[in-house]
C-alpha cells in the first residue's frame, strides 16, 4: 500500500511539472517609453524655457537631457515709473544690464511612484549637472535734461537720478556690447506627472538650482552683484511619449 501511494504521489508530481510548462505567463510587461518635451518655469531669480528629451534605461530610470533660455534679475530689482513727469513706462531704477542666459544639461529620473491607471499620477525625482552661458547686455535710458535735451545714455550712479530717468531706450540698443560670463550649475526636484493619456506628458515640477559663474554677474549698478546663485523652481512642462516596439519583463529590472 505504501508502494502504490508513492507511485501514485510521483506520477501527480511529474504530470502537474508537465501541465505546468504550458501554462500562460502572468508576469507584468512593460513597453520602452521615450519622451520629449516643452516647459516655462518661475523661479525665485526670473524665468526660464527649455525643452528635455528622455530617454529609457529601464523601468524607473530615464536619462534626460535639457537645454533651453533663462531670464536672471536681482533680488534687489523693482519696477517703478518717474514719478514726477508722465506719460512713460515703468522701469527698474539702477539697473545696469539686462542678464540671460542658455544652458545645457544631463541627467536622470526615476519613479518614485507608478501610475496604477490612466486616472492616477506618476510621482518622480530628477537630478542635473550642466553648463550655461550668461549674456549681459546694457542697459541705456531716456535721460531728461531739460525740455529740449532728452539724451540715450548707460546708466550712471553718480549722476542719474529718479527724477530725471525717464524710462529705457529702445531693447535693441547695446546689443554690441554684450559680455559673455561662462558658468555651470545643478538642479534637482519632484515631478508629478497627471497626464490622462499614455501619449502625452504633462507634469508639474519643483526643486532647487544652483549656479556658479566665472565672476559676478554685474545687473545692478552696485557691488552687491552675485556669482553664485541659489533659487527654487515651480515648473508646468507639456510633451510626448513616444513607444517603443518591444517589450521586456519586470522582473528584470527589480533585479537591477
Amino acid at each position: 500500500m505504501k508502494t502504490l501511494c508513492l507511485a501514485v504521489l510521483l506520477s501527480f508530481l511529474s504530470l502537474n511539472t508537465v501541465f505546468a510548462q504550458g501554462d500562460i505567463d502572468n508576469e507584468k510587461k512593460i513597453l520602452y517609453r521615450n519622451e520629449w518635451s516643452l516647459a516655462m518655469s518661475v523661479k525665485t531669480d526670473g524665468l526660464e524655457f527649455d525643452f528635455r528629451s528622455g530617454k529609457f534605461v529601464n523601468y524607473y530610470k530615464k536619462k534626460l537631457w535639457d537645454c533651453g533660455l533663462g531670464f536672471i534679475k536681482h533680488p534687489q530689482q523693482y519696477r517703478a515709473a518717474n514719478p514726477y513727469i508722465t506719460g512713460y513706462g515703468q522701469y527698474c531704477f539702477g539697473k545696469k544690464n539686462f542678464c540671460f542666459d542658455i544652458f545645457y544639461s544631463r541627467g536622470q529620473q526615476r519613479s518614485l511612484f507608478q501610475k496604477q491607471d490612466l486616472g492616477s499620477v506618476e510621482i518622480r525625482m530628477f537630478y542635473f549637472g550642466g553648463i550655461s552661458l550668461a549674456f549681459l547686455k546694457p542697459i541705456y535710458y531716456e535721460i531728461y535734461y531739460d525740455q529740449y535735451t532728452v539724451e540715450s545714455e548707460k546708466f550712471d550712479p553718480i549722476n542719474h537720478y529718479a527724477t530725471i530717468t525717464l524710462g529705457t531706450s529702445s531693447f535693441s540698443k547695446g546689443f554690441d556690447e554684450i559680455s559673455v560670463v561662462p558658468g555651470a550649475f545643478i538642479k534637482a526636484g519632484f515631478s508629478v506627472e497627471f497626464g490622462k493619456s499614455d501619449k502625452t506628458l504633462s507634469a508639474l515640477e519643483a526643486g532647487a538650482k544652483f549656479s556658479a559663474y566665472t565672476k559676478k554677474l554685474e545687473i545692478m549698478a552696485q557691488e552687491k552683484n552675485y556669482q553664485f546663485l541659489t533659487s527654487l523652481f515651480v515648473t508646468l512642462r507639456f510633451g510626448r511619449v513616444k513607444h517603443g516596439a518591444h517589450y521586456e519583463y519586470l522582473n528584470e529590472y527589480e533585479k537591477k
